[in-house]
Order: structure tokens, then sequence, then C-alpha cells
């Protein structure tokens, strides 16, 4: 994603206006109770006041010096990326050439806001504006997990949906409504009589509020008026109607008391959300629009400076809204060709967001279609401008958007991001198989290219040559300062080279990702670059370069956006990862018991998942198969929500795994045989077999099906196949296993010598780099004595590092082994009732037998089913006997 470019300061503060407004004393003191509540909430209809009441409060604070930031928001920041971009930028923890998904950009924020030492108030003001489905959902979040000291305060003029009843009941809210709003007699009296000629009487100004309802814009109209010299009994002789033709009752006597010129000119600009000297100079044909500004300023014409400079204006919103209804009525044809050059001027100036809306404005969907895909089409997704996207294109028919191909990448983009792939596809397809390709230049038809890639990666498709091809070809095409654009395909094509298992080739265009990120200085994106360099490091079996560069990783992330974003945990996964492999099961656990439920609830990717849950099972072999059937389960859930085909099938292999490590050889055989774990091994014979990780972990699988089954030949045929693959891709870790395997299939031919060999070449490729893990994968292929041997072999040679190694590995082994056997260790009753079980005995007569209640009965059923992985009394029976459990029990337990 872009970022927000250089942002609206004008945003992050109030209104610049003089000191003009009523004082508010009673209103103010109410708010002392903000810093008593997490949320407080202003809500009334266009024209009560909030903006000026929170303004004044603002001051206030600022003087007193309590830490407080205001952000103004508009329809743009509907967008939830760009609302959170925003946010930062406005509590001060954000830059400009920053930008993150916004579960990332919300951890870093209360992060951020954690470390403030005192009571910090956030001001939100024009809440309606930008509120939508998923800024309702991130200010959920911010006000769920926000510190106690952070005070969130929202004007709108709705009534959003954050929670407010559970706040209430915990007296954390605090609201102010229409009625609070609205002025007193007091206020009113300070109002008309600094704006009338002479003082009114008490009794003319409580028919004015009478009538006005106490509406402080209505209220600040009459003041108008009445400084404009209208006759204030003529004036409240005329006040009738609704409240909205009150207002514009009003608003016709402010400019019927102004100048032609003056008039030409609000009537004109108000169409405008901000303006400056040179709008006014471009829609009323003007030199001097800056001179023309300060003028209606002063005249409190309802226009209020945005910047202390006084450059940059606005017009009271709801007056504003009255002069455009006014004119769209009296001359449509002038107010379309006014938004027209408006959005002409925004265009041009790179303000995508008001370019679009006065584009719609103009009521040309030809015009708005060429300010649309002078914008960029599709571009404006990535770039947080979804939302603006979206609004311009409702207004715009399909037969227009099939004539711009920009709009009609679009329009796919739009269907990928909200999941409708089926439909994207066939979009995507009938407009690449239809468009000339003469026709369109070869940026374009990059871009074309582009979508497309992004499409596939969407849909997990697998990779094949000509994908891989294409991305090379697409480098080549782009612009060298095309940053964006060559970040994401260097990136892609790093990831695809590694998902086909060439590391060789993986690591360059990573390392090139990493320095267009930079270039773009987009911190977020370099992160997902280092994160799968670290992956490559891995997979070469360079343990140590991995660990550093996810250490110098993790501490930048937690930096920049805390120790529990999105991408924190995203890294905490492939830290755990590597833990395991060294052994280090505690800490990792400890990581992936917050990570991996932060990954469920957020987007995520297939290696990302595969790690994470992968390394959390083969933890789990070693303590609870009960706990590793829980993670496979969790695994599937996760791959049939994500619609990921591989990860569903790498979780019927770690079923097939499980059982193995259960000891459960037959039963893991069968399994294996069920998913056709032959067929996904062979997929290692082609050079870019569908899912490479899938077709690895079957080929190490299978080979142990064949060990667990003494069929030594066909596991070192499997064995030797994907070490071939392996030496000449440089998949150091995966060596490891296989020539531990290798060394088991040597054994069971009773050739020793072959065994020691394997197993020593094992050792010598684990030992500089700390590698465990793949020995605790495969510890049941490991004989005590293969350590014992390879220990004599090394005093032989008085290799004291190596010898060091050898007993921190048989350490683990050990260690690994017993908690093995005592996570599927019987107790005595259990293995009493499991021989009861044995002989055909039912329930009642096993309570019988052993002089116990049949609910005890049952209680050690469950036990036992859970400590074997059954489901069922025949499986029990099966299992016992497969294992031999009932061999050599002692009679007391019998």
């Amino acid at each position: 994603m872009n970022s927000l470019g250089d942002p609206i300061l004008t945003k992050t503060a109030p209104s610049a206006r003089p000191s003009q407004h009523v004082p508010r004393d009673l209103l103010i003191q109410r708010l002392a109770d903000v810093v008593t509540r997490r949320l407080t909430l202003v809500h009334a209809p266009a024209g009560y006041g909030k903006t000026s009441l929170l303004s004044q409060w603002h001051r206030l604070l600022v003087e007193r010096g309590v830490e407080v930031a205001w952000l103004t928001l508009e329809e743009e920041e509907s967008d939830a990326a760009r609302f959170a971009e925003y946010l930062m930028v406005a509590i001060g923890g954000g830059t400009s050439g920053e930008s993150m998904p916004t579960r990332a950009a919300l951890s870093a924020i209360v992060n951020r806001l954690s470390l403030a030492e005192r009571d910090t108030v956030l001001i939100l003001d024009d809440f309606h504006r930008a509120e939508s489905e998923d800024v309702l959902h991130f200010m959920r979040g911010l006000i769920k997990l926000a510190p106690a000291r952070l005070h969130v305060v929202i004007a709108s003029r709705d009534y959003p949906k954050l929670g407010q009843a559970v706040l209430a009941a915990n007296e954390d809210l605090l609201e102010i409504g229409v009625d609070d709003l609205k002025f007193t007699l007091d206020e009113a009296q300070v109002l008309l009589n600094r704006a009338a000629s002479e003082q009114l009487a008490g009794d003319d100004i409580a028919r004015l509020v009478k009538r006005t309802e106490g509406w402080p814009i209505a209220l600040q109209m009459t003041a108008l008026s009445l400084r404009k010299g209208c006759d204030h009994a003529e004036l409240i002789a005329n006040f009738s109607g609704p409240a909205w033709e009150l207002a514009s009752y009003l608003s016709e006597q402010v400019l019927a008391s102004l100048p032609p010129e003056i008039e030409n000119i609000i009537t004109r600009t108000a169409i405008l959300e901000r303006l400056n000297g040179d709008l006014v100079n471009l829609l009323c044909g003007r030199v001097d629009g800056q001179m023309m500004l300060e003028q209606l300023e002063k005249q409190h014409l309802f226009l209020m400076p945005l910047d202390a400079q006084h450059l940059t204006y606005r017009y009271h919103q709801l007056f504003a809204q009255i002069l455009r209804d006014r004119l769209a009525r009296r001359d449509p044809a002038l107010f379309r060709q006014l938004h027209r050059q408006a959005a002409n001027w925004f265009s041009s100036h790179g303000q995508v967001a008001e370019a679009v809306a006065h584009a719609i404005g103009a009521a040309d969907e030809e015009f708005l279609a060429v300010i649309l895909d002078d914008a960029g089409g599709w571009r404006m997704i990535p770039e947080g401008r979804m939302e603006t996207l979206l609004a311009g294109l409702t207004h715009v028919s399909s037969a227009t958007i099939a004539r711009y191909p920009r709009l009609t990448l679009a329009n796919v983009y739009r269907l990928i991001k909200q999941g409708e792939m089926t439909t994207a596809r066939t979009s995507y397809d009938l407009f690449r198989n239809s468009v000339d390709r003469a026709s369109l230049s070869p940026d374009l038809w990059t871009e074309v290219n582009l979508v497309g890639e992004v499409l596939s990666e969407y849909e997990n498709a697998p990779v094949k040559r000509e994908d891989l091809l294409a991305k090379e070809a697409l480098i080549l095409s782009l612009p060298s300062n095309d940053h964006l654009m060559l970040a994401n395909v260097c990136e892609s094509l790093g990831e695809r080279y590694c998902d086909c298992g060439w590391l060789e080739r993986a690591l360059e265009p990573t390392r090139r990702a990493r320095e267009h990120h930079r270039a773009l200085g987009s911190l977020y994106g370099e992160m997902f670059a280092r994160l799968l360099e670290a992956r490559i490091r891995l997979a070469q079996g360079r343990l140590d370069e991995a660990q550093i560069v996810l250490k110098e990783a993790a501490a930048d992330i937690h930096h920049a956006y805390g120790p529990r974003s999105d991408l924190a945990a995203n890294c905490a996964v492939y830290q755990a990862e590597t833990l395991f492999e060294r052994d280090a099961i505690d800490e990792a656990m400890a990581l992936l018991d917050w990570a991996l439920p932060h990954m469920e609830q957020s987007d995520g990717w297939f290696e990302i998942y595969a790690s994470g849950f992968c390394t959390a099972i083969r933890a789990a072999f070693g303590r609870s198969p009960a706990e590793a059937e829980r993670l496979i389960a969790r695994m599937r859930t996760i791959a049939d929500r994500r619609h990921l085909k591989q990860l569903q099938m790498l979780a019927d292999i770690y079923e097939v795994e499980a059982l193995i490590h259960a000891g459960r050889n037959d039963a893991a055989s069968q399994r294996g045989q069920d998913i056709g774990i032959r067929e996904m091994a062979a997929a290692m014979k082609e050079e870019i077999p569908a899912y490479r990780h899938v077709a690895l972990a079957a080929s190490v699988c299978l080979a142990k099906i064949y060990l667990c089954s003494g069929d030594h030949v066909a596991a070192l045929s499997e064995i030797e196949s994907t070490e071939r693959w392996a030496r000449q891709h440089g998949h150091g870790r995966l060596l490891i296993t296989l020539c531990i395997l290798a060394a088991h299939a040597h054994r069971l031919a009773k050739e020793p010598e072959p065994a020691i060999a394997r197993f020593d070449e094992a050792v010598s490729m684990s030992m500089f780099q700390g590698f465990i893990g793949p020995f605790l994968d495969c510890w049941r292929f490991i004989s005590l004595s293969a350590t014992i041997d390879a220990r004599q072999s090394t005093m032989r040679h008085t290799d004291r590092f190596r010898e060091n190694f050898l007993r921190r590995l048989r350490k683990s082994l050990e260690r690994h082994s017993a908690q093995s056997r005592e996570s599927t260790l019987l107790s005595g009753p259990e293995l009493s009732t499991l021989k009861h079980l044995d002989q055909g005995y039912t329930n009642k007569e096993i309570a019988r037998l052993l002089k116990i209640s049949p609910n005890t009965v049952k209680y050690h059923l469950k036990s036992l089913y859970e400590k074997l992985g059954v489901n069922s009394r025949r499986d029990a029976v099966r299992l016992s006997r497969e294992q031999k459990l009932l061999d050599g029990a002692p009679d007391s337990a019998l």
C-alpha cells in the first residue's frame, strides 16, 4: 500500500478561526468528566456547535498542558487504512511515509498510547463523514484495547455503534446530545447583542430562542442578519416552518444583504469542502481570490480558516449545503460546470478524493471515468483509496467502464478484495481474452499482467514455470523508479521461487524487494521481505543467519508497530520455528501461545500458517497427542476458511505423522493410503510440482511409513530420490532429516557402517548451527546406540565440539522419548480396564470384576481413549494388541 504522502496537517488541529464563538462554560464544565470516561459522544445534527464547543475545550486543554490530539475526518477516511494512518499522524506516532494494514496499525497506536505518562484526549471531529463498518470495527478495537489513560471524544451527526451499552454499564460513557447543545437564554443574549446595533429586549431574545429552539446555527444566522441591519421585529415575525426551512430562510436573509459580487463568490465557492485563493480565482474568474477570502472572514460569513496562515478555509457545513442546493435548483448547468472545474483542479494537484467527489457532482460519467482513470484506476486500491474508487464507480455504467482498461482492472480488483473470486476470475479472463493487446501501451499491458498475478496469488494457485518467467519479464519491463510495483513483484518472485524449493534463486529477488521497499520508505513492506529471507536461510540450514535476521526484524517491528501487532505475530511464528530447531521448546511455545490465536483472527497466508501450526504440532508430539490432534483440527479449520488447499493437504500429512509418533504404525500406513501419500510424494519427481511444500512433507512421511513396516529398500529409494533434489537446491535443513532416516534404513538392512556414516553426516550438518529439531522429529528412528557410536567415533578424533553436541543431543532425545512415553503411559486402573476390554467384557462386567462403579469404568475408558488417541472400544483393543501394551504388565495392575 502507498501511504498518505504528505498528510493535510490542518486536519490534525481545530479551526484557527479567531475567538468569535459564544463561550459555552456549562458544557466545558461537563467535559471535565471526560478524563474519567473511556468514550465521550457529542452527537447532534448539523449546526449545533459541536466543532465550536470542542475547539474551545481543545484550546483550554492545551493551555493547561494536557496531552490532546485532534483529527477532523472526511469521506476519504472511511477507508480504514487511511483512517488509521491519519490517526497515527494525529497522535504523533506516524509519518507521511508509512502505511500498514489496519490490524497492525491498531496495535501500533495502542502500544504508542500505552507509553504515555499522562492522560491523552483524542478528539475525532465530523466522525459521521468517515463512518463505515471497517472504521467502526477499528474504533471498537481501539476503545477496547486502549490504555486507561486514553479518552476518546467523538463528534458526529449520527450515533455510531461503538459498544456504548457495555461502556455505559461500566460508567465509561459520557454523552452530550441535542438538548445539551442548544443555546441557553444567556448564551443567545451574548450572541445576539454582540451582533445587533442596539440591545435587544429580553422578551425578543426569548422569542428568538423559542422560535429557533435554541438551534445554534439558526441563532448565528440571526445574528449575522442583525449585523447586516435586518429589522429584528420583521425577522421574528417571519420565523416559521421546520428547522431546515428556517435555515434556508435565514441563509436567504444573509445573502440578500450582501453586495452582488460577494454573493457570487459565496455561491460559486460553496461547492467546495476546502477552498483557497487559487480556487476562488478559478471558479469566480478573479485574480484576487486570497484577498477576497480574508475579507469574507472579517465579515464573519460562516467562513473558517483551517490553518494559522489563513490560506485554506471552509464554510460552515450547513450553510454550504444550503447554498449548494440553492445553486443546483436555480442553475443546474452552472452547478455542474463548477464541479467540473474543481475536479480538474484537484486532479491536477493530486488530491484524488476531492477530484472524484467533484467529478461525481459534475454528473458526467465519461468525465468521471477519465478522472478515475487518471487517478490510477485499479492502483487506487493498493494505495488505500478503495472507498474513493468505489464511490466513483457506482456512478459509471458498465459500458463506460469497459472502455477504460484500468477501470475494468479496478472492477476485477474490487471483486478480489470483496472475496468474489469466481466472478473476479471470470471478469479478468473475459477482459484479457477480448482486449486487443496492440491497442494497449506496454506499461498498461504490464498492469494487466500484474493484476492477473494478484488474482492468482489470492486464489492460492499452484506455481507454474510460465508464472516465474512472466514475473522475471515483468520486472524487466517496469520503470526503474516504480519502486512500489518493483518491490511487490520482486518479493512475489522470491516467494514463488521459495515455494518451488529453488532456494538458490529465491534470495536475490528477495534482497531486491528489500531495497525497493527502502527506497519507498516503507518499513512495513521491508519487514515482509526480511521474514521471507529468514525462511529461505532456515531452509538452507543457515539457522544462525535466520535467527539474526528475525531478531533484528522483531526489534524494528516492536519499536514501530508494537509487540502484539500482526507483523509481530508473523515474526514470532518464524522465531518459534527457529527456537524449536534448537530444542528451546518452552520458549517456542510461549511465542506461539499468543501468535497462533492472533493469526487465526487476522489475514495470513499458507507459509505463515504452515510454519506456526507445524511447529506447535511438532512440539505437541512429544508432550500430548491430544493437543497435537486439536492443533491439526485448528489447522484444518483455517485451511477451510482461507480456501488453502495445500494447508489442508499438510494437515492430512501431519495426521499421519502423529500416528507414527504415537507408534501406531498400522494406522499410520492406512491413513497414508487414504490420503494418497504416495501420489503426493511422487510430485517430487516433477520440476515444478503444484505444491512443493506438500510434496516434501509427503516424501519424508512416506519414508517413515516404509521404515515403520521394515521396508528399508523402499525407504532408501524414497530418501535417495529426495536427497538428490535437496542437494541440488541447497536444502540443508531437509538433508539432516534424510540422513537420519537413511541411517535407520541401513540399520534395518544390517549395514552398520553406512548407518554410522549417515548418522555422522547428520550430526556434522547440525552441530555448528545447533539443529536439534530434525532429531526430535525422527526420534522413533534413532536408537541410543547411534549416539553412542557417534560419540565413540568422536573420541577417536578428539573433537570436543562434536562430543559436546552429541551429549546435548542424547539428553534431548532421552527427555523427548520420556515425555512421549509419559503422554501415553496408562495407569494401573486404566491397564486393568483395558485388559478386561481386550477380553470382551462389558462395562458392567468390568465394574463387577474390578469392584468399582460403572461410572468409574466410564471415566477410565475416557482417559485411556484420549491417551491412545482413539474413539471406540474396538480401536482401543486393536491398538493395544498392535503396540503390545499389555505385554509384561504386572499382575497387580491386571
